[in-house]
């Protein structure tokens, strides 16, 4: 009765943020979803019913962009396949801040800034997120190296939570507590970091990871 209480509660007042801004909107959503989550929703299984991919993680980073003066965030990994069948690799990265951005990956990132870091990077194996779509074959031999980049428009950030969707094939169908449609979660891997003081003095050190943890999202 309490959870259903709570999952009513944060229902209206989503319904009633008509004119708030789209940050606020982003914090009520996030709040939403831990409540659903509170509510008894399914949770990865403990043994993966479905097919997974190897996903390998690299650190979170922030570079600056001496020229413009503007920050990105970007993230490195390897992906590859011993599931027992070719897979597609059709990933979405999702970083949200504890400011209420939510920021898709790719989007208003220039090409030469992707170009810049993988230079940077040293890596000629790199690939951006558009081109690392696509059939990822089984064996170690065929593994993507891949590059994921966002924009760091506001650096007055503390809490970073990235959400990587498409690692595995798991998926729960549930009902949605506002629409009421029948909606698919996917087994998602969320990362949370923490960053103590200015964003800006990282420099190019990596994002401290406090927690890493398998959901359905």
């Amino acid at each position: 009765m309490v959870q259903s209480t709570m999952v009513q509660s944060t229902t209206r007042t989503v319904r009633r943020a008509r004119t708030i801004s789209p940050g606020s909107l982003a914090l009520l959503a996030a709040t939403l979803f831990a409540t659903i989550a509170a509510a008894g929703y399914p949770k990865p299984a403990p043994v993966s019913r479905s097919w997974e991919l190897d996903f390998e993680p690299g650190p979170l980073r922030l570079y600056l962009d001496r020229q413009t003066g503007e920050s990105y965030w970007y993230f490195t990994y390897v992906v590859s396949n011993e599931s027992g069948a070719d897979r597609i690799w059709a990933p979405q990265f999702t970083l949200f801040t504890d400011t209420g951005k939510i920021l898709e990956s790719g989007r208003d990132v220039p090409p030469d800034i992707t170009t810049e870091l993988i230079e940077l990077l040293g890596n000629d194996l790199l690939e951006q997120q558009n081109e690392a779509i696509g059939d990822v074959f089984q064996g170690p031999e065929h593994a993507i190296d891949g590059i994921v980049i966002w924009p760091a428009r506001n650096l007055k950030v503390n809490e970073i939570s990235l959400f990587i969707a498409g690692v595995s094939g798991e998926t729960a169908r549930v009902m949605h507590p506002i629409s009421g449609e029948s909606i698919v979660l996917r087994k998602t891997l969320q990362r949370n970091y923490l960053i103590p003081g200015n964003a800006a003095a990282l420099g190019s050190e990596p994002v401290r990871l406090v927690d890493e943890r398998w959901i359905l999202r």
